[in-house]
């Protein structure tokens, strides 16, 4: 059989799994992908060979919400993509199952940082896009340097890709000594008023192991930062946020590029993770030519609806929906709610199906300790794993009678949205993320 033909066989038998799956109202984001790579291992191939350009997003926190800034941006161009975070290979070739053209303007995809092998076999980048390093699903990944090790082996065989990556994470910046590619770095020159994550701060020089000093932490490992022996650090930026004002519903982000040009941008989700995928989109978008004034334009106008700081409108109240995956992303989730002054209810749903990582002990490594306690009515507590999630609220001396524990997350989300509050935060693992927000969104528009 040649491969054209298996190639084919491929794709039609995975367009029918996909349709059956839909016949039965069932996510078909992975599964047909995994059908046409059992016919054709070498499936993404023919994705490789039609798109003009491809794009990918790799990291811990934020691959999703780039992924989707930078469709945005680029919309009116024929793009293939994997919007909805499905970032295993599966997932991409299920991408091009669904939808199947002759030709693409650009192939943009968030790549998951153990699958960046596999896809690299296949895809030739031209641009790739690190966010940063954090701990996250040890009982898959291991350690952290261990997965860093991994990811530059994988880079190492992409010499011709261009890299957009995020300096003020050591882990990451590292890369600009070890690797010849073409490098454009980003970060943020500003210092929060952070809740302090625990065990989360790194303490030796990826370069030389010696001690690395912080002159300012955003949040994490992720700053402003010298290695006191080999001088390792992250002062020259090519792009930079150089001022973020919080707005009640955006954040002001400023930014400056390497020729001193200033930009303003009013994007409308809060959080400095946020500021950093917003910089490292636009420090692509630079690259890529585009015209900077229409570039803000769509940044501005961006609405995202996948459970990432998205809100419900529900009986004078707002249902806001975001995702917490691993320690920063919930200690930043965190902060945002301990600045948040209005009465609310929050509700925590853990999982620990494969998707989410088995270990749920990353939620000890998280601060969720909300210093604003007075103005929270209620901690609903719910999923696969609601008890440890419950031990931990404990731990963080709330009153016994405001931890509610309720293991069946719908039952959990219909007692939370009828509290007597301004706000209700819904903060859901991976694998409850799609069936919280779908559920919410047909509660609230029934």
């Amino acid at each position: 059989m040649t491969s054209k033909l298996r190639n084919i066989i491929a794709l039609y038998m995975a367009k029918f799994v996909m349709f059956g799956l839909k016949l039965f109202k069932r996510n078909g984001t992975s599964f047909p992908g995994k059908v046409a790579l059992f016919i054709d291992n070498s499936f993404l191939d023919v994705v490789n060979e039609k798109c003009n350009r491809i794009i990918l997003i790799t990291g811990t926190n934020g691959k999703t919400t780039t992924n989707n800034l930078i469709n945005h941006i680029l919309k009116g161009n024929v793009i293939l993509s994997n919007l909805k975070g499905a970032n295993m290979i599966n997932g991409l070739c299920s991408s091009y199952v669904k939808n199947t053209l002759d030709s693409y303007d650009y192939g943009i995809f968030e790549v998951d940082e153990g699958s960046l092998d596999h896809v690299g076999k296949y895809l030739e980048a031209d641009y790739l896009i690190v966010t940063n390093f954090f701990r996250d699903q040890l009982d898959r990944y291991g350690e952290i340097e261990r997965l860093i090790d991994e990811v530059y082996e994988d880079i190492k065989a992409l010499p011709n890709c261009n890299l957009i990556i995020n300096c003020d994470d050591p882990y990451v910046n590292q890369f600009k000594n070890k690797l010849d590619n073409s490098i454009v770095t980003f970060g943020l020159d500003v210092e929060s008023n952070k809740i302090l994550e625990t065990n989360l701060l790194l303490n030796k020089c990826p370069i030389c192991s010696n001690k690395i000093v912080y002159n300012k932490h955003t949040y994490g490992h992720l700053g402003d930062y010298c290695c006191e022996v080999c001088g390792f650090n992250n002062k020259q930026k090519d792009f930079m946020v150089k001022d973020v004002k919080e707005l009640s519903n955006s954040q002001l982000i400023t930014i400056t590029d390497n020729n001193n040009n200033e930009y303003e941008i009013n994007y409308p989700y809060i959080g400095l993770y946020n500021a950093y995928n917003v910089c490292g989109v636009f420090a692509l978008t630079q690259e890529l030519g585009l015209d900077s004034k229409n570039v803000i334009n769509s940044i501005q106008n961006f609405s995202f609806s996948l459970g990432r700081m998205e809100d419900f409108n529900y009986k004078n109240r707002i249902i806001k929906v975001i995702l917490t995956k691993n320690p920063i992303g919930l200690s930043q989730v965190t902060r945002i709610i301990s600045h948040d002054t209005r009465k609310k209810s929050i509700l925590h749903i853990l999982n620990d199906n494969m998707a989410d990582g088995r270990d749920v002990s990353w939620i000890w490594d998280a601060n969720t300790l909300c210093t604003n306690d007075e103005t929270i009515n209620k901690y609903y507590c719910s999923g696969r794993r609601s008890e440890d999630i419950a031990l931990k609220k404990k731990y963080d001396n709330v009153e016994i009678n405001k931890i509610h524990i309720i293991n069946d997350m719908y039952k959990a989300i219909d007692e939370a949205i009828e509290d007597d509050v301004e706000i209700v935060y819904v903060l859901p693992t991976y694998t409850a993320i799609f069936e919280t927000r779908d559920y919410i969104d047909k509660v609230v528009n029934k």
